[in-house]
């Protein structure tokens, strides 16, 4: 994930990155996400945390075209958390309604205050978060398990 916290606007400081926001805006599609609470340097317990209607979202992104050096690659755009992911993590990503979807994508230049404030924090009340079982820490483990609450 791509962190633009706190303020989005430094996003445009970065050559390779605003040029990627002007041009290659793309959307990830999501009914979930995983991030980990630290408790101690040791220690770090993973969170599922999705929308409360388990349905689909959206999250901002970026792309570029593969080369032949890379293969092609995409980023996820970050914020700083709601109120529920700061007590998990200090950030989340930028999720969108299907307005600011749209808006993200228009073809047109953005803006360095447009940028912002399509970069919010997705509301609270409209999500949930919960520990879940250490297997999520191998991508191997793509299985029903990886999102049953523990504990």
């Amino acid at each position: 994930m791509l962190q633009l916290m706190p303020d989005p606007r430094r996003f445009f400081d970065k050559p390779m990155f605003r040029q990627s926001v002007q041009q290659r805006r793309c959307l990830a599609l999501a009914d979930g996400f995983y991030e980990w609470k630290r408790i101690d340097e040791k220690t770090k317990i993973p969170h599922f945390i999705s929308l409360k209607d388990g349905a689909p979202f959206l999250i901002a992104a970026i792309y570029e075209a593969a080369t032949e050096l890379r293969p092609e690659t995409y980023a996820l755009l970050t914020t700083g958390p709601n109120k529920l992911m700061e007590a998990v993590h200090n950030r989340m990503p930028v999720i969108l309604d299907p307005d600011a979807g749209k808006r993200w994508l228009e073809p047109s230049a953005i803006t360095a205050d447009k940028l912002a404030g399509i970069c919010q924090p997705f509301p609270e009340e409209q999500m949930q978060a919960y520990p879940v079982s250490t297997i999520v820490n191998s991508p191997r483990n793509d299985v029903p398990e990886c999102i049953v609450p523990v504990g």
